[in-house]
């Protein structure tokens, strides 16, 4: 190798490893612990966990099968078979779902809106936003 490819080879990692460093520090940054996790199933909200302390809300009954008052675990539909989320420790996580390679589960946990978790084979996506969001806002804009 020329010293060229390899200066081009360095400035390339360089900036690829500091995109990922300011990457992981924004999304540390922007963690929530007293956020709102918002769980949809075909993009429709089925359920809110609060993650201040694993409270929540059922949005639809049809799609959401069980849930763990004791454990923080919550059950809902996929389309594959049911989809199981757990709160701990003001974060949220898939622990459990049927799809091809189980990705929903490697994700991990989240708490920052800059990192949904999202099971595409089971149409189901777990967001989180702030808990102070009001619709009823006027300062809002709603498109």
């Amino acid at each position: 190798m020329k010293k060229r490819d390899i200066l081009l080879i360095s400035i390339v990692l360089f900036i690829s490893l500091t995109a990922f460093g300011i990457t992981q520090y924004l999304q540390a940054q922007s963690a929530l612990d007293d956020g709102l996790a918002i769980v949809r199933y075909q993009n429709q909200e089925i359920l809110h966990i609060e993650l201040a302390d694993g409270e929540y809300t059922i949005l639809d009954d049809d799609y959401v099968l069980e849930i763990d008052e004791d454990d923080f675990i919550y059950i809902v539909q996929g389309d594959n078979g049911p989809v199981t989320i757990q709160y701990a420790d003001n974060k949220v996580s898939v622990i459990d779902e049927t799809s091809p390679q189980n990705i929903c589960q490697q994700q991990g946990e989240t708490n920052s809106p800059l990192h949904p978790l999202t099971c595409l084979p089971n149409d189901v996506v777990i967001t989180i936003e702030s808990g102070e969001f009001d619709p009823d806002d006027d300062d809002i804009i709603i498109e």
